[in-house]
This record gives C-alpha cells, structure tokens and sequence, in this order.
C-alpha cells in the first residue's frame, strides 16, 4: 500500500477525527453534541462503503477502486472487503472472470432458492413415492392422487393391491 495520501484516506481520518469528537463531548457531558458528531461520521462512512447513485450507470474507475479497496484493509481483511456487494461488483466490471463467476453465482443461488421453495410448498401430507398415474400397470381408479403401491418382495418391478384404496377398482 501506498504511503501517499489520497482521498480516501483523507476520508477516514474525517471519520477518525468526528468519532474522536463525539467522544470529547460524550466525557464533557453533551450527549447531543456527540450524537450530531457520530451522525456524521455515519454519513462520512456510508460515503465510503455505499456505492454512488450514478455508480450503476458509469463503472467505477479502477484507480479509484483500488485506493478504495486499499483504504478498506486498514482495518478490514480482504475477505471481509470482497464480502461486500458493490466492491465484488466493482471488481467484476473490471476483470472479465471474475464478472462471469459472479453470473454463475447469481444463476446458481436463483436455482437452489428455487429448489428451496419447491421442497418447502411440497405437499407433505402423503409420504408417497409412486402415483399410480406413472405407471399403468399398477394405476388404480384413483390415479390422479399419489400414494404407495407397495413393490412384491422378490419380484422386480411388481406392485401389491394399493394400501390407501383397498376396495378400488382396478387395484389388482
């Protein structure tokens, strides 16, 4: 990292300076006024860390990026920097890679959040594993619900009568 100043650095030492105040008047006895001081300081890091309104329309230049990402490890890991969502972003913009992974992740969580909720809306008041629909030979007059017909031991393939429909016809 680099021992020249730049802006970003300048920005956390605002920060570092508003916190040192709030502090003061926090010992001093003025609640408010060290209020009004971390109010500020939470405006001056949401600056930081929050991407700009205009940043979805222009990607962020590299070089500003990277004095970004090297002002955030002063204090954070870089595993805790590329946790958060604009900078993983960002990055993806600027190496072409990395960009695809995050497609890929993006598909990827679509689909188990999808297997996620047809596994949670499954019906799960029958603990069926064969419709009789599937399978003509074993198909009762009640098809059209699932439940179990039991396999016949020793013989491959082949289904008892239906348990749940004793008295259907056609079930044998």
């Amino acid at each position: 990292m680099s021992a020249i100043p730049s802006k970003l650095t300048d920005r956390f030492d605002k920060v570092r300076e508003l916190v040192d105040v709030a502090e003061m008047y926090a010992a001093d006895g003025a609640p408010m006024s060290a209020m009004q001081s971390l109010v500020e300081a939470i405006t001056n890091i949401r600056s930081i860390i929050e991407p700009a309104p205009d940043q979805d329309r222009h990607p962020m230049a590299r070089e500003r990026l990277v004095e970004t990402v090297e002002g955030a490890l002063h204090r954070r890991t870089p595993e805790e920097v590329a946790a958060v969502p604009w900078v993983a972003a960002s990055i993806g913009e600027h190496d072409e890679r990395i960009g695809a992974l995050a497609s890929l992740v993006e598909t990827v969580t679509a689909q188990h959040q999808a297997a996620l909720v047809k596994w949670i809306t499954r019906d799960w008041t029958c603990l069926c594993v064969v419709s009789c629909a599937e399978d003509p030979a074993t198909a009762c007059s009640l098809s059209g619900q699932q439940h179990v017909h039991p396999a016949i031991p020793g013989q491959t393939g082949v289904y008892g009568p239906c348990p749940m429909h004793p008295d259907a016809p056609g079930d044998h």
